[in-house]
């Protein structure tokens, strides 16, 4: 399922907050670079110039980005983080800029893979398995009988805006995509900040509300419900694929304690057949490490 790698790659990880970029050849990083994230066209294309001044031109671009991809152009779920986002022609862009082809593929979706692929030396390897990201907002990747789940418009395992019975503790509702009671409404990074702001009154981000949480009930709470509804997703998403291992990753997801919280959680759903839960074993890089194991496979390419 890995391609063989025996050119200069270019390989991106488009987040909401940073995008990252790495020089690649024979599959291994030479070099990696990274810039905030830029919530404009124009500014988009100068982070691109940035991270790639200075580098040979590439032979093949790779690219694992938020949103999900649909005939070359690159969309939001949720319009409240990269508005421009929106059916942006992401693929004519870098194909312009560069000169060669480009693979596009969502970034949850290439972290599942990049976890699925370091754990196949495990003694239980799982060929089902699930990677959550709770970052920016909350992204997601499915493998299934060892392929990875893209699906025909590149929506698979968007477990972000997936329904969970319960609401954010500062009563909003309707998230950036247009439906109501998303799971990102309430366990993002984002929505955490939204809440912790509402509640106490001030300009919070989830860090803050990471270190306030280990002396403050409200503060926690607001953290626990993040948490218990991660583990209901889970659960939604087990009942229906049956599930073996569901891997926990982003700035959030691996965040002190959450995993703790998610697993406490998920134990009291009784579920049966649990799986394991684990964290991301390549941290802030899976997207990154995916996408260059993929490459053309299981990807949209454009030439």
């Amino acid at each position: 399922m890995q391609s063989s790698q025996t050119e200069m790659l270019l390989a991106l990880d488009i987040g909401g907050t940073k995008v990252a970029a790495a020089r690649v050849e024979n599959g291994v990083i030479l070099e990696r670079r990274q810039q905030p994230m830029a919530y404009d066209a124009q500014g988009f294309a100068r982070v691109i110039d940035i991270l790639t001044a200075g580098w040979s031109a590439p032979e093949r671009v790779s690219v694992c980005t938020t949103g999900y991809i649909d005939g070359g152009r690159v969309h939001s779920v949720n319009l409240d983080i990269i508005k421009f986002w929106d059916g942006f022609a992401l693929a004519d862009l870098l194909q312009a800029r560069f000169a060669c082809p480009v693979t596009l593929i969502n970034d949850g979706q290439a972290a599942a893979w990049g976890e699925y692929l370091v754990r196949q030396t495990d003694y239980a390897q799982a060929a089902n398995l699930l990677f959550i990201t709770l970052s920016t907002g909350v992204g997601g990747g499915l493998v299934l009988d060892d392929r990875l789940r893209v699906g025909p418009h590149g929506l698979a395992a968007h477990v972000g805006h997936a329904g969970v019975r319960l609401a954010a503790l500062d009563g909003a509702t309707r998230c950036g995509c247009g439906r109501l009671g998303c799971l990102e409404m309430i366990a993002s990074g984002t929505s955490l900040a939204r809440q912790a702001t509402a509640l106490f009154g001030k300009p919070m981000n989830s860090a803050e509300l990471f270190a306030l949480a280990a002396h403050d009930d409200q503060a926690e709470a607001i953290i626990a419900n993040a948490a218990q509804a991660v583990a209901e997703a889970i659960g939604g998403f087990h009942m229906i694929v049956d599930l073996q291992e569901v891997v926990i990753g982003g700035s959030v997801g691996l965040a002190n304690g959450m995993l703790d919280r998610i697993r406490t959680a998920l134990k009291g759903l009784a579920l049966r057949a649990a799986p394991i839960l684990s964290a991301a074993r390549r941290g802030g890089d899976a997207g990154l490490a995916g996408v260059i194991a993929l490459d053309n496979a299981f990807t949209e390419s454009y030439k």
